[in-house]
């Protein structure tokens, strides 16, 4: 390796580890502080604002994203229980409904937006799906659509609903505090584990995770760690994880959720910012909408419901919901199943818009050269 490539190397790691401290810091002042959203939050928002003013720092490598994300599904599996399940097939009609009512109205926002701004189709659906943002930057790239603006879009979305979700829950649903404290000592509990089994869980998690997503599944590192930790939970009788593997995770994730916020990503959004201003509030708007319906025909309990329903990232509800006391396995559950059906959905979709458009520029050109003639 030449010498040039080692000094990149030596910075953009300089950078990284800048990147994780400052959302350290921002973790445990927010900690501190006892903001609503917790560490999460504290650490999203001073990394953001850092980014915006032009820090120099650099989002965690890929392999590092997928540790963070394979380690928040195993601390949330471990939480699921034979009345989880049972609540989850109680509620398993009214939750589908919930779920395929908020991709319908982002597809239908999605094919407004693209008639009246000329936003291209693939743009418009990936960027209204509530889906991953990783995910549905991937999926606009593969069918052609404009991944930073898709990126962009999504990006004050997922802020936007991470700042009103907390205050919301927080002050009307009861999390807080108290939750965050129950949390930890919960967690606290699980430092006695041998730290053997903690080793191979967190190994097998890592494995299945890495598998999955070489296979092309959608938050497949997060699917795994739930799936594992919950396997492990009932044959080891596992009740929690170390604090410390929740906390990691939190600053991971959330710190590189801060570092997309740059003013590239804003210039990207600008020239469709009514148009995504208005997306994102009837988005936000029929995500709670929904949320509150969902409690009222099941028995999930009304945060749970309006986190499961947000139209935020998946792995920042799940995050989320731990935090301000939700049902964090129903959360999870929610979102997941919605990002797995919207990423087989979205290109059929596509493929059909893409079939009738030119189906119709068909008919019109042969009538164009019948009036020229």
């Amino acid at each position: 390796m030449r010498q040039d490539d080692h000094v990149r190397l030596l910075k953009k790691g300089a950078r990284v580890l800048g990147t994780l401290a400052l959302g350290t810091l921002g973790a445990l002042g927010a900690r501190t502080l006892a903001m609503p959203g917790g560490a999460f939050i504290g650490a999203i928002a001073i990394t953001a604002i850092a980014r915006l003013l032009n820090a120099p720092l650099d989002r965690p490598p890929r392999w590092a994203r997928s540790i963070g994300r394979v380690a928040l599904g195993l601390t949330i599996g471990v939480a699921v229980t034979g009345e989880t399940l049972r609540t989850i097939a109680r509620a398993q009609l009214p939750v589908m409904v919930i779920i395929f009512g908020l991709m319908f109205l982002g597809l239908g926002t999605a094919v407004i937006i693209s008639k009246f701004t000329h936003m291209p189709l693939p743009t418009a659906l990936c960027s209204a799906s509530p889906g991953a943002l990783s995910a549905m930057v991937t999926l606009a790239d593969d069918l052609g659509g404009d991944g930073p603006v898709v990126a962009s879009m999504h990006l004050v979305r997922l802020l936007s609903v991470t700042l009103i979700v907390p205050p919301l829950v927080y002050g009307r649903f009861g999390g807080g505090p108290e939750t965050l404290a129950a949390a930890s000592a919960t967690a606290g509990s699980a430092q006695a584990a041998p730290a053997l089994w903690l080793a191979a869980l967190l190994a097998v998690g890592l494995f299945t995770g890495l598998l999955l997503v070489r296979l092309g599944l959608p938050g497949g590192d997060l699917i795994a760690g739930v799936v594992v930790s919950a396997l492990a939970s009932s044959w080891l009788g596992l009740s929690a994880l170390p604090s410390s593997w929740r906390m990691a995770a939190q600053i991971l994730v959330a710190a590189d959720i801060g570092t997309t916020m740059s003013r590239e990503a804003l210039r990207s959004f600008r020239p469709f910012i009514l148009a995504g201003g208005l997306m994102t509030a009837f988005l936000i708007v029929s995500g709670f909408g929904l949320g509150w319906v969902l409690a009222q025909i099941s028995p999930l309990d009304l945060a749970t419901s309006i986190m499961g329903s947000a139209p935020g990232g998946a792995d920042t509800m799940m995050i989320l919901a731990g935090e301000l006391g939700a049902d964090q396995p129903l959360v999870t559950a929610m979102h997941t199943s919605r990002l797995i059906t919207l990423t087989i959905v979205l290109p059929l979709f596509v493929r059909l818009a893409n079939a009738r458009v030119s189906k119709k520029r068909e008919m019109k050109e042969p009538a164009e050269a019948l009036t020229c003639e």
